[in-house]
């Protein structure tokens, strides 16, 4: 599944109350904030993801606590596991026919947590418990792009769509009706022409604090369920900046036809920062049956996380002129809050294991289309970006498959798996779709007292271009995505 990465368009009204006072209000919501936070994390555990992450049959460490509760009661030892991960994130972008490749890296403590099992009868029939901390998705992305645009320019959006922010800037004028008098729109002249650049960078993550419990009910038949505290930060800082390389606003060419301050365009710069704390609660149930101790099946569904987001917005920017007058805008922040609720998943797996050979897979449905904005923002805005949504996004089926060889009497072994994401936009080609193949190696000592494990993931794709106007073309992302995780698992 492909995640689109985040891109941030955010409109705002400047009205003058005072010369430098300003009032600030959204005109829109982006729908790609819920496909963030919906979209299925990939970062648990080094073990389960070497094996593709297939790992809803499998699992007897923490890490079962966020796949199938279900499997925490075939623990056999209190267990407990910690891993560290290493994350690089590749984006070469082609706009205008330009090229450029960037490299942001960001090193995470993946997860800590421990499971507790308890023989709760006689018949030696198991209750197990657990508790952790995962961080099961980041935001580590970057974007960077530049070309020289002929045919259009972010000032002539902004002067549409932000045209207090382009007025502030000295960078458009508002046009009266000759004959009526009444304000007809804003204009720019800067139209064409222009060299283009600039870049997104975002940080932050989803963490999960989850405890769950399972229960043999009967002979080889697990029941378990899980309740999930999800909080995390996402930083977005998004810049642009379009300079007349060429000279083609001389001098004798005004931005603002009443101010000479105005003569002589050279650049103009404008930044965006969106900060986002948020929080949000979110259940899953799990079941397994063991099958003649070598077959497993089981299934699980986890229940619609709602998201409570508070967000600040920052804005500054910058205008030059040849005649040496510079205009800049520091805007207030402005803080809002609203909810985003992601969609239902539901999850069907099966595993074998004979001799020294385990292999597994399984399959999530998401219905992205429902998706849903809500909360303290006006009516309209969410009914508006909620139809965009059933729009836009479609029923994806993730697949993830994995395999491991132990080699007897060494404690070693190797293992490999794949992952298959669709993504969730509708009617986009393979190219969109998140590939993702593991490889990893483990050893462990005793009767698996001491585990460790690291695997290697390589996840490419292509993205849909960021968006920054209609008059400002689209910038094509292919994407690779490195990560190395190293796990350790103690049991006693």
């Amino acid at each position: 599944m492909k995640i689109n990465l985040v891109y941030l368009v955010v409109v705002f009204s400047v009205l003058f109350l005072t010369r430098e006072v300003y009032s600030q209000s959204y005109l829109g919501l982006n729908d790609n904030y819920a496909a963030i936070l919906s979209e299925r994390g990939v970062l648990y555990d080094a073990w389960a993801m070497s094996m593709g992450n297939a790992y809803s049959t499998l699992g007897n460490s923490y890490t079962a606590t966020l796949f199938n509760p279900a499997t925490l009661a075939t623990a056999e030892k209190i267990t407990l596991t910690t891993s560290v991960g290493l994350n690089l994130y590749r984006n070469t972008t082609t706009y205008l026919g330009n090229e450029l490749s960037s490299l942001k890296t960001q090193t995470n403590l993946s997860q800590f947590g421990l499971v507790y099992p308890i023989k709760s009868d006689s018949s030696g029939r198991t209750f197990a418990l657990s508790f952790g901390y995962n961080q099961s998705k980041d935001f580590n992305r970057i974007i960077e792009f530049e070309g020289f645009n002929a045919e259009g320019s972010f000032v002539n959006d902004l002067a549409v769509n932000g045209k207090n922010i382009a007025r502030n800037m000295l960078l458009s004028y508002p046009y009266f009706d000759p004959i009526s008098g009444e304000y007809f729109e804003d204009k720019t002249i800067l139209n064409n022409n222009l060299q283009q650049k600039g870049s997104l960078i975002n940080d932050g993550g989803i963490n999960n604090w989850s405890a769950g419990a399972s229960y043999e009910f009967a002979n080889n038949v697990f029941f378990g369920a899980s309740v999930n505290y999800t909080i995390g930060t996402l930083q977005s800082n998004r810049e642009f900046k379009e300079t007349d390389v060429n000279d083609v606003y001389t001098s004798a060419i005004r931005t603002v036809p009443d101010s000479s301050l105005t003569a002589g365009f050279e650049s103009f710069y404008l930044n965006d920062v969106v900060d986002w704390t948020y929080n949000g609660w979110d259940g899953r149930f799990g079941v397994l049956y063991k099958f003649f101790n070598f077959i497993r099946i089981g299934g699980s569904v986890k229940l619609p996380t709602t998201y409570v987001i508070i967000e600040d917005h920052y804005f500054t920017g910058q205008s030059n002129f040849s005649t040496g007058y510079t205009k800049t805008l520091d805007a207030p922040v402005v803080t809002s809050e609203y909810t985003i609720t992601s969609p239902f998943e539901f999850t069907a797996a099966a595993s074998v294991n004979l001799f020294f050979v385990t292999a597994a897979a399984e399959v999530s449905y998401t219905d992205f289309t429902q998706m849903r904005f809500s909360g303290d923002i006006d009516p309209t805005v969410t009914a508006a970006i909620n139809k965009q949504i059933l729009e836009k996004y479609t029923q994806v089926f993730n697949v993830r498959a994995g395999g491991e060889f132990r080699l007897p009497f060494t404690g070693l072994s190797a293992r490999a798996g794949f992952m298959y994401n669709p993504s969730p936009l509708a009617d986009t080609p393979m190219e969109y779709d998140r590939k993702i193949l593991n490889a990893g190696l483990g050893i462990s000592s005793g009767e698996g007292d001491l585990e460790v494990n690291i695997t290697y993931s390589r996840c490419w794709y292509d993205e849909p271009g960021e968006g920054f106007g209609p008059n400002v073309p689209a910038i094509d992302q292919s994407i690779k995505i490195d990560n190395i995780m190293t796990s350790f698992t103690v049991r006693f």
